[in-house]
């Protein structure tokens, strides 16, 4: 998680509002990403206090379609494009005056959370279903934030004018 906090402080760090604020027709702001970015770490973490909570994880078969898509992101460290985002992680609000405070904020919750739940069902329990990949571990979880996050902090690099 230090990697991506590290590269969203590199990329986006100098950038003012405005120049966050800016996108390509159709195309999400590099202010939108990190909304993004947020709303997804801020689902996971929900989904592992939940968890926590209950006592146990929720019990989610791994399907084939899981296993292949486990595979190309988990396994390859690849995300793939044109992927519509599930309706809770479309960006709507928007971050304030400080959005990568706000990113960094989430982003230590997640991992804190992540920590914990490994800690309590121990690193090989599936802990809490991903939408598109089916059921993962604690270490399956930090590996899929680690490649969505490098796919989209790349998009903001790129948006801002900046070398990957």
């Amino acid at each position: 998680m230090e990697f991506i906090r590290r590269e969203a402080e590199r990329t986006a760090g100098s950038a003012s509002l405005d120049d966050l604020s800016r996108s390509p027709s159709d195309k999400w702001s590099p202010l939108q990403i990190l909304e993004h970015l947020v709303l997804t770490y801020t689902a996971t973490t929900r989904g592992l206090l939940r968890t926590m909570e209950s006592g146990r994880p929720e019990p989610v078969q791994r399907t084939f379609s899981h296993r292949l898509r486990g595979f190309y992101v988990l396994g390859l460290g690849r995300f793939p494009g044109g992927i519509e985002a599930p309706k809770h992680t479309v960006p709507r609000a928007g971050l304030g005056d400080e959005p990568l405070r706000r990113f960094n904020d989430a982003l230590v919750a997640m991992d804190a959370s992540l920590t914990d739940a490994e800690r309590r069902f121990g690193q090989r329990t599936r802990v809490l279903p991903h939408p598109m990949l089916g059921p993962l571990t604690t270490r399956q979880w930090r590996r899929f934030h680690n490649v969505h996050g490098r796919h989209h902090l790349k998009q903001i690099s790129a948006r801002l004018g900046r070398r990957a």
